[in-house]
């Protein structure tokens, strides 16, 4: 329980910094850079090697493996719906979904995007669905009228909520 209730807790963390400066050249442009930790569920340990996929509406794209303290750092276009997903051999993968799909005006697409996802993974000690494994654990989407990314807090609590459900039921198979 007490392992559940960490995982549950450093499930995702998402924070998105529009940045003041203006990008020049290619880096930046029309693009959003995601960066983050991948750490161990049990003990919080950085993860080295974990590979973290990005796919845009649904076709694979770039992937990136974590450094030596766990960090990843992957661009993605500043429209469509992504993908990324967190995995390891012998861990349970992680979907965080970033929709870039929503009207996005010239100014917005030159400013600088960060969005730092903190993902902690889990021993695959229990068999769990698919389906369960591949449903974004976090989701973030451009809001037009706010001009800006926002997590979804409420989507992740109820992910949270249905994870747990699911460790439960498959502890006692």
């Amino acid at each position: 329980m007490r392992r559940l209730r960490s995982f549950l807790s450093a499930i995702c963390v998402a924070a998105v910094i529009p940045a003041v400066a203006q990008v020049s050249g290619d880096i930046g442009k029309d693009r959003m850079m995601l960066f983050g930790v991948v750490t161990e569920d049990k003990g919080g340990a950085d993860m080295r090697n974990v590979c973290v996929r990005l796919y845009t509406d649904s076709v694979a794209g770039d992937s990136v493996f974590t450094d030596a303290m766990g960090k990843y750092q992957l661009f993605i276009p500043l429209k469509g719906v992504h993908r990324l997903v967190y995995s390891m051999d012998g861990y349970h993968r992680k979907v965080v979904q970033v929709d870039a799909s929503g009207e996005m005006d010239e100014a917005a697409r030159k400013q600088e995007w960060n969005m730092r996802v903190d993902i902690s993974l889990v021993q695959a000690t229990l068999a769990l669905p698919d389906e369960l494994l591949d449903t974004p654990v976090g989701k973030a989407e451009w809001q037009p009228e706010m001009r800006e990314f926002k997590w979804d807090q409420p989507y992740t609590e109820r992910y949270k909520l249905r994870y747990k459900q699911a460790v439960k039921a498959a502890g006692r198979k």
